[in-house]
């Protein structure tokens, strides 16, 4: 039998791991509605909790390791429940799903390793219904396909997790070498990591806690370290837009996460790994700051601890967080800028330039500036200009400045002459205009162009953003939203029913630790508040492109450069 890992981070996260471990067991009472992942997890966290207490609490009370083996076998034939005949699982609405069975049989073959490599006392039937499935759900695994970039190596993780520790039969039996062939042609399509680090997702969610654990785990179990390259390159790539509180930063995410804050949380198991193996300082940074919070899954990260009990050991030398620093990630035209307390994303990386579309799998997000400081957040900043009902800002370009960046738009729309006598009639197929679909063969007309050229220059300095916007082309209002998180406080601004309209040169808005003075430079004063247009391509559809949090609207005109000056103040006093 192993000995379980040990040390203070063991002893950390076995504590935190025991104060959750009721909800689990009394979780198991009523299983209905709880899909496939949960339950394997509910498992692996009884199992990791059995393992560090015959580890290291001697005269546990045996009706609480009865209880805790009752519950596993419990979630263990619910999860059996829940498998189709194929073998797979659903879940989401994705269908008898390999990628969705995938992240389930990675989660269940990690924990088969724990029960191999531990031998927890009663945990038989447990282990014999997880072998069940792993065999049930191997074939269809082994012709199985995905959808999504990042769903490749989960399957190809699952593949090899299969082989190494889920089949009764040796490693060199048929399916064995079926689940690792596969494994191997799905990694030889090459991993999508660009030159920032980034895979090509730009998820920390949908990509980096997905691509970066499989792996590390297909580098163990295929025994490739080469791949570890890659986790190492996106370690690297994310240092640099993880927040003071553990918040990544996904505004040029192309999947949901672009609109959902994250926490780094879920790489510290990655981080810790290579902190150790390479002697990474900001790899030993990461890993301490994450865990000088309170953690949100402590028995997940113990479960990974007892799998590699050498990722326990103590950290060496973390570097500081530093003062000041300026990242620039030219593939995802994103800039990252720290003064102090204050850091400031600057982005101009929207797909919608090279696609026209707002849609799952595009870099969406039309926000061009993030800021914050402890206790406040700036969400977003917003330009929603009334050019041809095409929505907010979306600049092609940013040019960094050393204290900031230029982010530049052009967008174009027109008018279309006729096609001329003897030009063929159109399909009766719509085609697409760029704003719009008609049966009128766009492309063999002549267009009369408009355009409208948006230049917005950022300046960051100590605590103080300043934002100048001029444009060139049609003189037209527009709308500069600014976001913040929760329901902090304004003055100098009137209500309206879309959230706060600046009528004035200044605003303010308070927390209850930090304020934001905000000025704007000339006054655009109009009778009735601002609308910003989200864009006929959301509004069609009888949806928005709505940020959650308090809204600010100012008015401004294309016609008269503006500028904004946002001071950020620790204290309440803005």
């Amino acid at each position: 039998m192993t000995h379980a890992a040990h040390g203070a981070y063991a002893a950390r996260l076995t504590e935190d791991a025991r104060a959750s471990e009721a909800n689990f067991i009394g979780r198991a009472a009523a299983l209905d509605g709880l899909g496939p992942r949960p339950t394997m997890r509910a498992i692996t966290s009884l199992v990791a909790m059995a393992i560090a207490d015959e580890a290291g609490t001697p005269g546990l009370p045996a009706e609480q390791a009865a209880a805790r083996r009752r519950a596993a076998d419990a979630y263990a034939h619910h999860l059996a429940g829940q498998q189709d005949g194929n073998g797979l699982f659903s879940s989401s609405g994705n269908l008898a799903s390999p990628p969705d069975t995938s992240f389930t049989i990675n989660d269940l073959c990690h924990c088969l390793e724990l029960l191999q490599m531990y031998r927890p006392s009663g945990f038989d039937t447990t282990e014999s219904i997880l072998r069940r499935i792993a065999r049930k759900a191997a074939p269809s695994l082994v012709s199985g396909g995905v959808h999504t970039p990042n769903h490749r190596w989960e399957l190809a993780s699952a593949l090899a997790a299969l082989a190494k520790h889920a089949l009764d039969g040796p490693e060199d039996s048929p399916m064995a070498q079926a689940l690792i062939r596969r494994a191997g042609q799905w990694l030889s399509e090459g991993v999508d990591i660009d030159a920032d680090g980034q895979y090509s997702e730009r998820s920390g969610i949908y990509a980096a806690e997905v691509t970066n654990p499989s792996l590390m785990a297909l580098a163990r179990d295929l025994g490739r370290p080469e791949l570890l390259d890659f986790v190492r390159r996106n370690l690297h790539a994310l240092a640099g837009l993880v927040e003071a509180d553990g918040e990544i930063e996904n505004v040029h995410s192309r999947r949901q996460d672009q609109k959902i804050p994250y926490d780094v949380e879920n790489l510290l198991t990655p981080y810790r790994a290579l902190a150790i193996l390479d002697g990474n300082a900001e790899f030993s940074r990461l890993a301490a700051e994450i865990e000088g919070r309170d953690l949100q899954e402590p028995e997940r990260h113990l479960a990974e601890l007892l799998r590699t009990p050498e990722i326990g050991a103590e950290l060496n030398n973390p570097e500081p967080r530093p003062a000041d620093a300026v990242r620039y990630y030219p593939e995802s035209r994103l800039l990252r800028i720290t003064r102090g307390e204050l850091s400031a994303t600057l982005f101009a990386g929207s797909d919608f330039a090279a696609t026209n579309r707002i849609g799952s799998g595009l870099a969406n997000s039309a926000t061009l500036l993030r800021a914050r400081i402890p206790g406040l957040v700036l969400r977003s900043l917003r330009i929603s200009p009334a050019f041809f009902s095409m929505g907010s800002l979306r600049p092609q370009d940013i040019r960094p400045t050393g204290s900031g960046a230029v982010l530049t738009e052009h967008r174009t729309s027109g008018y279309y002459g006729h096609l001329g006598s003897g030009v063929p009639p159109t399909t009766a197929v719509p085609d697409a205009e760029g704003r719009f679909f008609a049966i009128m063969a766009f492309d063999q007309r002549e267009r009369v162009p408009v355009t409208l050229t948006s230049t917005v220059a950022v300046d960051v300095s100590n605590s103080r953003i300043t934002i100048d916007a001029a444009f060139e082309g049609p003189v037209v209002p527009y709308t500069l939203e600014l976001v913040c998180d929760g329901v902090p406080e304004v003055s100098g601004a009137e209500a309206v029913p879309e959230g706060w309209w600046l009528r004035g040169g200044k605003a303010s808005i308070a927390s209850a630790d930090a304020g934001l003075q905000i000025t704007v430079d000339p006054v655009q004063d109009t009778a009735s508040p601002p609308v910003f247009d989200d864009g006929e391509m959301f509004t069609y559809m009888g949806g928005n492109d709505s940020i959650p949090g308090t809204r600010l609207l100012i008015s401004g005109s294309t016609g008269t450069p503006q500028r904004l000056v946002l001071d950020f103040k620790p204290s309440r006093t803005p």
